[in-house]
Parts: structure tokens; sequence; C-alpha cells
């Protein structure tokens, strides 16, 4: 990996010193860890944690924290399924991984406990390109080396200010410099991932601030105009200065965190990760239609939610539909809508806190004299004081930008290769970071630096980010994917539609 200049060599081994060899409690300690107890009791000659519950924690935290699947914990306490109380002792399995590390160390001609933990991630083979296809042709010189230029706002400057003996309590919040770390290591091991398949690639890691005027001056390194992609998380206007750099020298540029729907206008290098809030409404219309054809629609939209014109839009997709479909702004006047013979299906246009934890409480207490199922909105999953109890006996949906399916092997996968590289628990902007990195190097080594042609045909399973892209006329690509998952036995599943 090359670095953009010797101070930022500099300020980078000290920053990664900091990061991956000290204890931050912000980074090696995530903070549904840190409920994990310590007490351990061997039972019937199998080992436990012993979990004393504290206010607030439901199920689903408890089964994250210790790295275990909830229907696990349920299995072994079977009195949860009356649901919590503080206090309440729970005996919670010690995880396969951490028996299996305890194991004595393997003779050399045994096989490794990387190797029994940690198979290879699954890398799709290179496929030629079908010089048949449109997005076949292309012309441009196939090199040895691709050259990547990586932007994250390190604010490495930071680093040597940072006082590892007296820590705050959510240093990454204090520490600008830990921000998006995970998102970084992240990359790298999809960058290693892919680097064992031959491909060959050379990052750049440029530290991006707030100051325009550095970001100018880094586009200014004649090393950059000769760069085949540019990933950065930039704040708006330096990835606007960025941008139009990309666009005036043809290099495609990729945003991995913005929300902003104007982003990709009237440049078409850009790729926007995350969907914009205006696309839902297709992907709501389709889960609608695919499961609720003889139901009824109820949208509760109580006039706060940031998209006003979403509700009744969605109100008028779905009469076109032959949906039956009606809006009311409050809980009282969606109850007096319910069906009892129908399917109700009721979207709630909300993402307000206390909104939302008042109506689920509400709606708990009515979902005996209806069949309800209940859809959120995204960052619900933001929200943690939902009951989770409330949640599966609601049959709640919610639609998020990603999620991260705990059951999948190959995310569990991760986490352990994770756990055992950086000694934390990968967090959102880990998973993101591998998706980002593996997805658009791997569109990289299959179609070149024009990859853009041929990115409707690179399909691949990612741990977090579903990657469906559309373009506009003369505008960028946005993803148009929104991940569904439902709460079911106290976990949350991904649900197709």
């Amino acid at each position: 990996m090359g670095i953009n200049s010797a101070a930022m060599k500099k300020y980078l081994t000290i920053f990664l010193f900091l990061v991956f060899l000290l204890p931050f409690p912000g980074h090696c300690q995530d903070p549904l860890k840190q409920m994990r107890s310590n007490a351990k009791e061997t039972i019937n000659g199998k080992e436990y944690f012993i979990h004393i519950v504290k206010r607030g924690q439901t199920l689903y935290m408890i089964s994250k924290a210790y790295g275990v699947d909830v229907n696990d914990v349920i299995r072994e306490n079977p009195e949860v399924r009356e649901g919590l109380s503080s206090e309440m002792k729970l005996k919670i399995p010690v995880p396969v991984s951490e028996e299996t590390q305890k194991k004595p160390v393997k003779k050399h001609n045994e096989v490794s406990r990387e190797t029994e933990l940690t198979p290879p991630l699954p890398v799709p083979p290179p496929e030629p390109v079908d010089l048949r296809l449109p997005c076949g042709e292309d012309k441009s010189p196939r090199k040895n080396t691709w050259r990547v230029a990586l932007m994250l706002p390190l604010d490495l400057d930071a680093v040597t200010q940072m006082d590892v003996m007296s820590l705050p309590d959510d240093p990454e919040e204090a520490y600008p410099p830990l921000k998006f770390v995970q998102f970084y290591e992240g990359f790298l091991m999809a960058l290693d991932s892919l680097s064992k398949e031959g491909f060959k690639v050379k990052v750049t890691v440029y530290d991006a601030d707030k100051d325009t005027l550095k970001t100018k001056k880094l586009l200014r390194d004649p090393e950059f105009k000769n760069v085949d992609l540019i990933i950065g998380l930039l704040y708006p206007r330096n990835f606007q200065i960025v941008a139009d750099f990309a666009e005036k020298n043809g290099i495609n540029i990729v945003n991995p965190i913005s929300e902003r729907e104007q982003l990709v206008k009237g440049n078409p290098r850009i790729f926007k990760v995350r969907p914009a809030t205006s696309s839902l409404q297709l992907s709501l219309l389709g889960f609608l239609t695919a499961n609720f054809k003889e139901g009824k629609i109820i949208i509760v939209n109580p006039s706060v939610y940031p998209d006003k014109d979403a509700a009744s839009n969605l109100k008028k997709s779905c009469l076109a539909a032959k949906l039956e479909t009606v809006i009311t702004s409050d809980y009282a006047g969606a109850v007096e809508q319910f069906s009892k013979e129908k399917e109700n299906a009721l979207i709630i246009f909300s993402q307000n806190k206390a909104g939302a934890l008042d109506l689920i409480t509400k709606l708990n207490e009515k979902r005996s004299d209806c069949k309800l199922t209940v859809i959120g909105m995204p960052r619900w999953d933001k929200i943690e004081d939902l009951e989770t109890d409330y949640l599966v006996n609601l049959k709640t949906h919610v639609f998020s930008p990603y999620f991260v399916d705990f059951a999948d092997p190959d995310v569990q996968h991760f986490i352990l290769k994770y756990q055992d590289r950086y000694k934390a628990i990968p967090d959102d902007l880990a998973f993101q970071g591998f998706d980002v990195g593996f997805y658009f190097l791997t569109a990289l080594q299959k179609y070149g630096k024009g990859f853009e042609r041929c990115i409707a045909e690179l399909k691949m399973k990612s741990l977090q980010t579903t990657f469906n892209f559309s373009q506009s006329n003369g505008n960028g690509f946005e993803n148009q994917y929104w991940s569904l998952y439902k709460y079911e036995n106290y976990r949350m599943v991904g649900v197709s539609y």
C-alpha cells in the first residue's frame, strides 16, 4: 500500500500503532461487549457465562454481546419466553470459537487453528470479458497493477494529542482519528482476499479533512491523475471538489456514506452506495404487492417525516396497484381502520424515537384484535429502547440501507477473522469497508477502469450492502436496493421481496 507523503506515512504509522496495539475501550471493547460477564460456570459438563440482566437489555442485545445465537439463549433459559426482568440470571453458552481458542497449539503436521476457524473468504473467480457484450468493449490498456486512492477523514495530525492513559467514555466520538478506522480495516480485509487471487493493486491512503484547500493540494499530486478508482468518505464540499476532478480526468469515484440524492446529479463518474429515501417507495410497493394483495394497507403519517410527500405518493402507487389503502395521522385513526377479516399492513412513516416507542407500545396491546404486520422506516434499528418482544409480537418488518445477518456463515467467518486480526468486534463501518472494497475492486479487476459499462452485470453476495445500481441520463450511479428484515424468534432475519 502506498502513502501519498512522508508526513502521511509518519502519522499513519503512529496511528496504526495506537489503534491496533493499545487497548482503546472505544475500539477494542464494543459497547455490547462491555455487557459481558466474566463469571463462568460448568453445568453438566458444559461451560456457560452467567449473565445478570440489567434494565433496558434485550435478548438480542445479550446474544450479540456474547456472540451466540439468540435461539441458543432461549433454549438454555426457557423462562425468558415469559419476558426478561432486571436481575434475572441467564446461562449463556460459551461460543465454540472461544472454546477452540483454549485448545493446545497443534503440531506442525496438523491443521492450524486459523485454518479450522477462518477458511479463506469466498472470492468469485475472475471471469473473462465477453467481447460480444456491449460492456466488454473495453479498449483501454490492461495493467499489471491498478491504482486506487482511498480518501478518509482520519485527522492524523490529532493522533499525537490523544491521551491513551486517560480515555473519555466515547473515544471514537472524542478522537476523530478513530471514527473511520473500522472502514479502513474492513477495506484492507477485502484487499487481502483479492490479493490472494492474484489481483495486484496499489492503494494510496489520503488523509482528507474538512479543509478544502488541503483537498485541492492533494489533487495537485501528479500521482492522483494516474489513479484508476477513488473511494472517498469525504465531507460534502470536499467530495464535490474531488468528484469534479474525477469527472475531468475520467476516473470513477465511490461515495459509501452520503444519502443526498443530489450527489450524483450531472456527474456520470459518481457511484453512490447508500440509496436515497425517495427510492424506498418502489421497494415498499413491491413488498406490499407481493404480500398484501388481499389485505389492507394503513399508512400512519404523523407529518414529521422528512419526506412530506412520501405517504401520499405511496398511497397513490398502492391504489394504482389495486391495493386497499388509507392514510391516518395517529394511532387512534389507525385503530379505527383495522380490518378484522383481512391482513393489515401498518406502515409507520416516523423516525422519531418517542413517537415510535409510543406507537409500538399501544399496538402491542391491540395485537390480538386483528391480524397485523408493522412496517417501520429506516433508522428504526438505531432506536435502542424498542422492546424486542413487542417487535416480535407485531411481526415488525424494517427497511434499511444495509443489514447484517449474524446467522450467515460468511458473516460469522468475517467476524472471527476480524477479531483475530484487530482484537475488536466489527461495527457497521467494518462490514461496509469490506463490501465496498470487495465489490469495486472486483469491478476494476474484471472490467477495467471503465467498469461503469458493466456495473449492471456485477452481482455478488455481500456481508452487509446489496448493490443494485441505476443511472439516469447525464447523472451518476445510485444504489437502489433497500434491505428488509423482520423480527422473528427474538432475532432479526433478512427478508426477500
